[in-house]
């Protein structure tokens, strides 16, 4: 929950509760999720209980083949650098 929604429930209003987490003062665990202050513990990481990651890259037409390969090396680029092990590829050229 953001800290205006935490704020609302409350009973405090926004400011006074933006005015605590400055001060480091809340009586709840708070962390940042890019602009938003989020209050509560932060969700575990993704990769905690994947068991298998597959990845779907798509074209519509035959002459894009070369598209389709650049699409799934990037899509598999970017799962491993966030430490997800590719599994399975799928393809589809429509």
């Amino acid at each position: 929950m953001n800290l205006k929604e935490w704020a609302a429930s409350q009973g405090i209003a926004y400011v006074t509760a933006r005015r605590q987490y400055a001060a480091g003062t809340l009586p709840v665990p708070t962390y940042r999720l890019g602009r938003l202050i989020m209050v509560g513990e932060p969700l575990p990481a993704v990769s905690a209980g994947v068991e298998r990651v597959v990845v779907y890259a798509r074209v519509s037409s035959a002459d894009q083949r070369a598209d389709l390969d650049r699409q799934v090396a990037r899509v598999v680029t970017w799962a491993t650098g966030q430490n997800l092990p590719v599994s399975q590829v799928v393809t589809e050229v429509g």
